[in-house]
């Protein structure tokens, strides 16, 4: 997932990052480099330990040696690596020989292939870590330690697409623009009720590879919201009227010229990411099916699809957002009650043209599927893994898309929350605890 910290050479490369910060002398090149060299030993495919010993390199004069680091960098993380490249002062003294130009040359080249890659890949949220909820009650600094990439099925990468400093939550999607929500603070309120303190919004255009726009939401709330009506992005905020209860939603329009958030009197947009500290959901209506959708989150006891009406198995409901159809197969996720400790949702898949409804897979998740193309689903398992499954031969397909510290299509979450009971379901999390992970070192943040 090309995070800098976590690794096993990640206090070998926060040293070099320490030397390399170093104010008021000369830089220490040799001592970069060999922290450098010994976080590779450990780790050989730290991208950020690559970058700093190219860097070194270039200072030091072995140009030849720069080639190999700085390509790898680049070709694992061009919006990070490439787009420094032309910038860089440390590596001028290297851009200006025959390597360099030879470098310059081959990123130009893994540009035109990432944009390719990442116009036809599946978009994907994951998290460096663990969800932790935090020992602090006051408003202090958290992160959902997430970032946002593209997954290539054809060569099992995940082209990384923000660099946040590990905030992302969720996105929204119009063509080529992508709308990015993260958040940097967090508030337990005085009844223990999660607040996002301090959130952003930002928007990145993919095939020019910048930052479009950015604004801050800087009032507590509870829940937001993020969806595209056309080609406008609106934002919706609620403030909690009890733990597990929302107010009436305020839309804010999106103004992309100057970053700002304007009230607006319009309807949600559909469909659009809803995200709480303990919650992360997709709020959708499936296309292609007719269905009464009742309650919330909105269920129905009945699908028609194509003129045919579909009974769903097991608890005789489905949820709305678990819906996903095509010509000839329908996938629906069953309503259960989310209190209940001896029954799990399942997903299931009607064969619209033979007949059968076969089930796929029991588990505590939202399951979110979706058709990446006429005969093959995906869903989350709920367990840290995007499973695919062929619809051809009915069978789960090898290579699913895994990150056991959490992953998921639109929005992190932390699974389906017993909101009655006021419990909380362990899942991919969504948002980092207060820095005490066991499996990472208190290191600095990403650059």
């Amino acid at each position: 997932m090309n995070f800098q910290w976590g690794s096993v050479g990640s206090r070998d490369y926060a040293k070099a990052l320490i030397a390399y910060a170093a104010k008021g002398k000369p830089r220490d090149w040799t001592a970069i480099k060999g922290h450098a060299e010994a976080a590779l030993l450990k780790d050989p495919q730290h991208l950020g330990a690559h970058w700093l010993l190219a860097a070194a390199l270039a200072q030091l004069g072995d140009h030849a040696a720069v080639v190999d680091h700085l390509s790898l960098a680049i070709a694992a993380d061009f919006y990070n690596y490439g787009i420094k490249l032309a910038t860089s002062k440390d590596l001028e003294p290297f851009l200006s020989t025959t390597h360099g130009a030879a470098v310059k040359e081959l990123a130009l080249k893994i540009r035109d292939d990432y944009k390719q890659r990442v116009a036809k890949g599946l978009f994907v949220v994951a998290r460096r870590s663990p969800f932790r909820w935090p020992d602090k009650s006051n408003a202090h600094e958290s992160s959902s330690r997430g970032e946002l990439y593209a997954y290539d099925r054809e060569t099992h990468q995940y082209l990384r697409l923000t660099h946040t400093g590990d905030t992302v939550v969720g996105y929204a999607r119009h063509g080529d623009e992508v709308a990015i929500l993260t958040y940097d603070r967090m508030d337990r309120g005085k009844d223990d009720t999660p607040l996002i303190a301090r959130a952003y919004v930002q928007l990145l255009d993919i095939e020019d590879f910048r930052v479009l726009a950015k604004a801050t939401l800087d009032e507590p709330t509870r829940e937001i919201g993020l969806g595209y009506t056309d080609d406008r992005l609106f934002v919706t905020t609620a403030a909690a009227t009890a733990r597990w209860t929302i107010g009436e939603p305020t839309v804010w329009s999106f103004d992309k010229a100057k970053g700002k958030l304007t009230k607006a009197t319009v309807s949600s947009p559909l469909p659009r990411i809803v995200f709480t500290l303990d919650e992360g959901r997709l709020v959708r209506v499936p296309e292609g099916v007719k269905a009464t959708w009742a309650g919330e989150p909105p269920t129905a006891t009945a699908l028609e699809v194509g003129g045919k009406t579909i009974t769903p198995k097991e608890s005789g409901s489905a949820t709305q957002a678990g819906v996903a159809a095509t010509p000839t197969h329908l996938a629906y996720a069953t309503a259960v009650d989310p209190c209940a400790k001896d029954t799990a949702p399942s997903l299931r898949v009607v064969d619209l043209v033979k007949g059968g409804d076969v089930h796929l897979l029991s588990a505590r998740s939202q399951f979110a599927p979706r058709w990446l193309d006429p005969t093959t689903l995906a869903y989350e398992d709920g367990e840290g893994s995007i499973r695919l499954w062929d619809a051809t031969t009915a069978k789960q397909l090898p290579n699913p898309l895994v990150d056991r510290a959490g992953i998921g299509f639109e929005v992190l979450t932390l699974g389906v929350p017993c909101k009655g009971a006021g419990e909380v379901a362990a899942g991919s999390g969504s948002g980092s605890g207060s820095g005490s992970d066991t499996d990472e070192p208190p290191l600095p943040p990403e650059e």
